[in-house]
């Protein structure tokens, strides 16, 4: 869009532009051009013969307010991209896996119950909660472009809560979490704001991968601790969930040979006790229901009667209890087991709270687990997700382009100036506008994100377009007019002092609304944006004749005007 914006705009600048120009701005004559003996641009003449004079302090001031700039940069909060502005809440509820859907929905309901008695807006109340929408053992529609839905489960709910300000967020969000830890001890619950970015489990993420389950959830426990220690951090779980009791069947082989029952007899008669076994389907209509063979609920609870449990031996046709050919015991295991890379990975999960960035928390974690990592078992290691790694594979995406977009742009200034210093001049201005993007963000208590990011991109195209410019100018002065070089600096500065502040004066103006009313996600673009143009704007009217001076060995020791 903005390139075909920017294409049609170069069209009517050479064709519309002097028809109109012809029309309503009638030429003067020779000799009544434009004065610059004026007040202004005496004082900007005089600074900047200065700083043409100066040109090693010029250079070194320059290069110092880079140097703080980026300094100043490790005090800007780094968010990849900020939650929404919208006045809703979302809200998961887990359960340990293997709770009925009926005994989720009664948690669903009693939390309704509190925002029914509590939260939401009636006579007596009128800031609070306004409605809300509950999905029990499922997500909720696609409601938003970059909502992830869950997978459906029994032990899963999710809530959709809209509030009737903005401001009630926080202390609506605080007030949900502490009812559901003094009243829901069984259910895990994530309460927060959706995001306006790709869509992320958690914020903080660490992801631990090896073979033993064991020797894993050491390592998890440790991470678990280090993050508890760590300020701003809340909401501390792994996505194996809570251990469960479960059954465990040791086969004994020779057993079960003497005896004519396989491993698949034993699983096919626990299958049919415990799950069910399809025996056949029963037709109603159109729909086909499915007849399931299954033993009563007190016998499946019941340990001593699963250890009696018949097992029908296919091959013979005879049957076997269970505690002839199998060991049975109680053990506890993870709920679940994932793997990622075909390795066990353990992914340990962390919210942030209010005034925290995940990125500060693992400035924090990072090092830790370095050290942490060396002595560990050969076959264990750690990868760190979240925000941090939806960041890094969104910036490479871009970044990778990045010596593509350089070369056409060196190729496009060589091929226009027929030169290599000017071009050189001309990259050695855009960090400039690095400076007035740091002092915007501290300033507006912004942050830096994906969207800051892309601003920066667009405020180096501004930046060479203002240093093409001034030095085609100064191109002009001498092969044009015959000035002297050391004049000639002077006279295209002076020219195109005006045109360079009007650029940026419109620029600045059409980016205000974007900053005071584009919302959390593009107000920090158009900061960067605005903040940095007037830094490089003011930088580039001085700097670009001292480099020009330097680079062309044009002397103004003796220069008067």
């Amino acid at each position: 869009m903005v390139t075909i914006t920017l294409l049609s705009s170069w069209l009517l600048s050479i064709t519309m532009i002097p028809m109109l120009c012809h029309r309503f701005m009638p030429v003067k004559q020779v000799g009544s051009g434009e004065s610059y003996d004026t007040k202004w641009y005496r004082r900007y003449r005089r600074a900047l013969l200065s700083l043409l004079r100066h040109r090693t302090l010029t250079l070194t001031g320059t290069l110092g307010i880079f140097v703080l700039a980026m300094v100043g940069f490790g005090f800007v909060p780094n968010i990849f991209f900020p939650p929404s502005d919208r006045p809703l809440i979302t809200a998961e509820l887990e359960l340990p896996v293997g709770t009925s859907i009926e005994r989720t929905e009664d948690v669903a309901v009693e939390l309704e119950r509190f925002i029914r008695d509590s939260l939401m807006v009636n006579g007596n109340r009128p800031d609070g909660i306004t409605n809300w929408a509950t999905f029990v053992g499922e997500g909720a529609p696609q409601y938003s472009l970059v909502y992830a839905r869950e997978l459906d489960r029994a032990e899963y709910a999710f809530m959709l809560i809209n509030l009737s300000s903005f401001d009630l967020l926080e202390t609506t969000i605080e007030r949900l979490e502490q009812f559901t830890f003094d009243n829901l001890p069984d259910a895990v619950t994530k309460f927060a704001s959706p995001p306006l970015g790709p869509p992320v489990k958690a914020p903080i993420e660490v992801r631990i991968s090896g073979r033993d389950p064991n020797v894993m959830f050491s390592i998890v426990d440790e991470v678990k601790r280090k993050l508890a220690s760590i300020p701003g951090t809340r909401n501390i779980d792994d996505d194996w969930g809570r251990r469960t009791k479960k059954l465990l069947v040791n086969i004994n082989e020779s057993r079960a040979r003497r005896t004519g029952v396989s491993s698949r007899d034993i699983a096919v008669s626990l299958q049919t006790a415990f799950s069910g076994f399809e025996t056949t389907q029963y037709r109603e209509g159109d729909k086909v229901i499915p007849v399931m063979m299954r033993s009563v609920a007190a016998d499946r609870s019941d340990l001593g009667k699963i250890e009696s449990l018949n097992i029908y031996a296919q091959a013979t046709g005879l049957t076997v209890p269970l505690k002839q050919v199998a060991d049975v015991e109680v053990v506890w295991q993870p709920s679940r087991i994932l793997r990622r890379d075909r390795l066990k990975t353990v992914t340990v999960q962390a919210d942030v709270a209010g005034g925290v960035t995940a990125f500060a928390v693992n400035a924090q974690l990072v090092p830790w687990l370095q050290e942490q990592s060396g002595a560990w078992d050969l076959g264990y290691r750690y990868e760190i997700g979240g925000e941090a790694e939806e960041s890094r594979q969104s910036q490479a995406s871009i970044m990778v382009k990045m010596p593509i977009m350089a070369l056409i742009i060196i190729l496009l200034l060589v091929g226009q100036f027929n030169s290599l210093r000017r071009p050189l001049i001309i990259l050695c201005t855009i960090p400039l506008g690095l400076v007035g993007v740091v002092f915007g963000l501290l300033v507006a208590r912004s942050y830096y994100g994906f969207m800051t990011m892309l601003g920066v991109f667009a405020l180096a195209g501004i930046v060479i377009n203002n240093a093409i410019v001034l030095l085609d100018r100064i191109r002009i002065e001498i092969d044009e007019n015959g000035l002297d070089p050391a004049r000639a600096v002077i006279e295209a500065a002076q020219r195109r002092l005006r045109p360079i502040l009007l650029t940026t004066a419109t620029t600045v103006g059409g980016l205000l609304p974007l900053w005071w009313g584009g919302g959390p996600m593009w107000a920090t673009m158009a900061i960067a944006i605005i903040f940095g143009l007037l830094f490089a704007t003011a930088l580039t009217l001085g700097l670009v004749p001292v480099l020009y001076s330097l680079f062309f060995r044009v002397s103004f020791k003796q220069f008067r005007w």
